[in-house]
């Protein structure tokens, strides 16, 4: 399993450079305000994508190992689709996307709604390598499209990053797909119906919480258009692109890791196995938040535009927030992977009334500020409320979330492995 989550941080780490490359690239030729839309054309994407996963989302990977995949698969992508006009028709309506740009979000989350149902069935079968090969193939393909566009093809608008995105989307799904095709058997499909049931019984619970933490993550941004303007939700989103880069880390570990729970038949097992992970996930978010903010320090005046200079307020505002909620990261696949995840819906309800009352007085009269505060206020009531439940649960005590020196020496050993150093021992 360590192999797997270092082999997922390797990628996450492929993913975060190549990314950051676009948000720099974004940022200096595109500017404040092009970047905002932008913003807001993925947020919209985002929020269509949480729709389709209350079927195509995490449910899935707990119920592969219990349900053949084809009687999964099929409602999955009717569900994408329909999610995907009723959401964009939502969003047009309220206002949310950015004019001109309706039928581009129809488009786009209709693939990668499809591409995501194909990344759930990985990872519930398991198949961390494929995952990780496409995932890296994807974030590849939307850089040299965009690259392309903008320097080569000279069209310096919101639609070249577009453009990638469509190339980039189209090539995951496709690659997904040829990946499940071989592991799908005929089968009849009698009894989908109790079949989607279920999956609607699990995943509505589960992607409540996801869809009220993704409120968390990002309603700041539709706060900050509001009172202080498009260029302003430019500047905060790229602040915040960099803050979160810090969890790559934690993401990665919290993947493998629901896979591994999600599987596994030993509450107790599961349990010592997310104690050892949130350590190890803390440890890697404080040392990674001072590696991005000396990299940030050395090179931000060769990388940034003399408007992006508040990303500093974000990146300081949201830090302590970052640090706690590297804990958060890892206990949510574990109250997931037992099959209560309405545990992880409570606490983020819980960071949503943070949100909304803390970014409706601090946003207005603090800017940039408040919304970092915001963020980090609520990331901070979420993990309190989840870390408390574990203790309760596991009969851990606090102490017990000290790193000991075992694990260290497991995690170097298991590294070595990974890097194909192999540790010699002499007897005496």
């Amino acid at each position: 399993m360590i192999r797997k989550i270092l082999g997922t941080i390797t990628t996450r780490a492929v993913t975060a450079a190549l990314t950051l490359v676009i948000v720099l690239v974004n940022s200096y030729v595109l500017g404040a305000e092009k970047v905002g839309t932008i913003s807001l054309i993925l947020l919209a994407v985002t929020l269509i994508q949480l729709l389709n996963n209350f079927v195509g989302g995490g449910a899935i990977v707990y119920l592969v190992p219990r349900i053949k995949l084809v009687f999964l698969f099929l409602p999955s992508c009717m569900w994408a689709l329909l999610t995907a006009i009723a959401g964009t028709a939502i969003l047009h309506i309220l206002g949310l996307i950015p004019e001109g740009y309706s039928l581009h979000v129809l488009f786009l989350s209709v693939i990668w709604s499809l591409a995501s149902v194909n990344f759930q069935f990985l990872l519930g079968q398991e198949r961390i390598s494929w995952f990780n090969v496409v995932s890296v193939i994807q974030i590849a393909t939307l850089t040299l499209v965009l690259f392309g566009v903008l320097f080569i093809a000279g069209q310096r608008e919101v639609m070249a990053y577009v453009l990638a995105l469509y190339a980039s989307y189209s090539v995951a799904f496709l690659l997904t797909l040829a990946a499940l095709i071989p592991t799908m058997q005929k089968t009849s499909l009698k009894g989908t119906g109790k079949v989607i049931k279920e999956i609607f019984r699990y995943g509505s619970i589960m992607q409540a919480g996801n869809i009220i933490q993704f409120l968390n993550y990002r309603v700041a941004y539709y706060f900050l258009e509001f009172f202080m303007g498009r260029a302003v939700v430019g500047v905060y989103s790229v602040g915040v692109q960099l803050s979160e880069s810090i969890w790559l880390s934690g993401r990665s570990i919290a993947m493998v890791q629901y896979t591994r729970i999600s599987n596994e038949k030993d509450p107790a097992y599961a349990a010592r196995l997310t104690l050892t992970l949130c350590k190890v996930s803390f440890l890697l978010a404080f040392f990674g938040l001072g590696l991005v903010s000396l990299l940030l320090w050395l090179f931000f005046p060769i990388l940034f535009r003399p408007e992006f200079s508040d990303i500093w307020i974000v990146m300081a505002s949201l830090a302590f927030g970052i640090l706690v909620f590297s804990v958060s990261i890892v206990l949510s696949p574990y109250f997931s992977g037992l099959g209560k995840p309405k545990h992880n819906t409570i606490s983020a309800a819980i960071g949503l009334v943070f949100t909304a009352v803390c970014g409706w007085i601090l946003i207005p009269r603090m800017g940039i500020a408040g919304a970092g505060i915001t963020a980090s206020l609520s990331y901070s009531a979420t993990t309190l409320y989840q870390w408390i439940l574990f203790l309760v649960s596991t009969r851990f005590s606090a102490k017990d979330f000290l790193l000991r020196k075992s694990e260290v020496q497991m995690a170097l050993e298991e590294t070595g492995k990974f890097l194909g150093i192999t540790r010699k021992t002499t007897g005496r």
